[in-house]
């Protein structure tokens, strides 16, 4: 490694959950001065989300005046910035010290927006949709998918290579009838 790529800004993101035990009122004057402790070490705020509260997947527990706390909620917030991989630890030092911050993770990222795919739906998901019980959509697909192995087209149509003359049309069409 050159010299260079030490001294290069890098792009960061910083998650962080603050304790569930601040008033509403406070988690603004909290979530500043994470973001002054960023703004100390990088000009350059890309994008952050201010904290919302949260359920913990699971317990986390913070020493606080000396005894041990357990928390199953916290708010959590997110900044992404640039700035020099020296000053990281510099921030780190001074997330360890805040009271208020609960915990805290700094990962490289990019400086791109950061896009989240849809799911895929799952049956629970229709059947919320259709106010059908859970276990009959489940029913419902089971059924389709036989009666789609059963018919010779539906194979054939899975067999067959796709043509790249096929058009968007032709293919759409071709889907709809296997789901049917």
């Amino acid at each position: 490694m050159d010299h260079n790529e030490h001294t290069e800004p890098r792009v960061y993101e910083l998650g962080y959950h603050l304790v569930p035990t601040l008033a509403e009122e406070q988690i603004p004057a909290a979530s500043g001065a994470v973001r002054g402790m960023i703004e100390r070490i990088s000009k350059d705020i890309i994008a952050e989300e201010l904290p919302v509260f949260i359920d913990l997947a699971y317990q986390i527990v913070k020493t606080v005046e000396h005894k041990n706390k357990r928390f199953d909620d916290a708010y959590f917030g997110w900044i992404k910035f640039e700035a020099s991989p020296e000053s990281i630890a510099a921030l780190e030092e001074e997330l360890k010290k805040d009271d208020n911050v609960l915990r805290y993770l700094v990962v490289k990222t990019l400086r791109e927006e950061t896009f989240l795919s849809k799911k895929f739906p799952s049956s629970n998901a229709k059947a919320r949709e259709t106010e059908m019980p859970a276990e009959a959509v489940e029913e419902e697909v089971a059924e389709s998918a036989e009666s789609a192995d059963s018919r010779p087209d539906a194979i054939a149509a899975e067999e067959a290579p796709a043509t790249p003359a096929a058009s968007e049309d032709a293919l759409d069409k071709a889907i709809e009838e296997l789901v049917a």
